[in-house]
């Protein structure tokens, strides 16, 4: 399995630097983190010699912070390999704090683009075909891969058209024609059109997408999110690919007005740092680095699940060298 999975890395390695993406090592520490309200991440010090001296520091749970800056300064297709680690996360079969992160950044693209560009990425890894494709272990990853918006993906799995859910009061009616739990001290009135829209996302159509007998682009996700993704309509420029039940990608036409990503840092920093355990500064001048920022699309992908899925795996712990297993006490 060592072997197996070093081949893999070393194979997604190739795939980019043969199609000329610029390797990048970007560091784990930073001081300053992107503020996303649906993680948790890892507080230390760093202790100055002789003057016993401290600074905070964040473990990143992604590059992207320092990715862009390098995006900004040389404009250039580029893709990273590296560890993240994201605090407060289960641990079993698809998570773990500690894991590792493929990203990569194409100019001049948007995530169509990308979406091409990973079929044929993941298709490089992959042994040729022979015979009939039905008995093929890895069939579920040969090009074309499955194109599902948000919309069809809610008629298909949640029986109803989101895009025609325009008001809050339209989630509340669904999520309780689908009985879903509701509970009388936090009912669905309560919760804002975003909160219902994800809970019937988990509990209806995620759970469908293992029903796709070919890994699966969900595509244009509702503009009533906030996310760092060009907006075009209703929808934003995103995708999130799943595999076998797995969510295994996202990608963002990425959002290159500073003026948007200063007001994104702005809103999210405040709730972040009202509802989060571990709360972090944010670096309020990032929106600078988008003052001149190049078209480009990027995305970020779970190597371990990828390497689980090709192995035929059920679970990551048994494609990481030294799983994190909290009852059997950290590695």
């Amino acid at each position: 399995m060592l072997q197996f999975r070093a081949s893999v890395i070393q194979k997604l390695r190739n795939f980019f630097i043969n199609k000329n993406y610029l390797e990048l090592d970007t560091p784990a520490l930073s001081p300053t983190l992107i503020p996303e309200n649906c993680l948790e991440v890892f507080l230390t010090d760093y202790i100055e010699p002789w003057a016993n001296k401290r600074k905070t520091l964040y473990l990143v749970p992604s590059p992207e912070i320092f990715i862009k800056k390098i995006i900004a300064k040389y404009k250039t297709d580029v893709f990273q390999l590296s560890k993240c680690y994201r605090n407060v996360e289960s641990v079993g079969s698809i998570h773990s704090p500690e894991f590792t992160m493929l990203e990569y950044y194409t100019m001049n693209a948007d995530y169509r683009d990308s979406m091409e560009i990973t079929e044929k990425m993941i298709e490089s890894l992959l042994p040729p075909l022979s015979g009939n494709e039905t008995e093929d272990p890895l069939h579920f990853f040969r090009p074309p891969f499955t194109r599902l918006t948000m919309d069809e993906a809610f008629r298909k799995y949640a029986g109803f058209s989101l895009d025609e859910c325009t008001h809050q009061k339209d989630l509340v009616n669904h999520a309780r024609k689908l009985g879903i739990t509701e509970f009388d001290n936090n009912p669905f009135s309560k919760w804002g059109w975003d909160d219902l829209y994800e809970l019937i996302l988990v509990q209806c159509v995620e759970p469908g997408l293992k029903n796709e007998t070919k890994a699966t682009f969900l595509i244009d996700y509702p503009a009533k999110v906030p996310c760092l993704a060009k907006t075009n309509g209703l929808h934003k420029e995103r995708w999130e690919l799943y595999c076998c039940g797995v969510e295994l990608a996202n990608c963002y036409s990425e959002e290159t007005d500073s003026k948007e990503i200063r007001e994104y840092f702005k809103n999210e920093g405040k709730i972040k740092n009202k509802t989060a355990i571990v709360p972090h500064a944010i670096d309020d001048e990032y929106y600078k680095t988008f003052e001149d920022f190049p078209e480009c699309s990027g995305v970020a992908m779970g190597v371990d699940r990828l390497i689980m899925l090709l192995a035929g795996q059920k679970s990551i712990e048994s494609i990481i060298p030294f799983p994190f297993r909290l009852k059997t006490g950290y590695y």
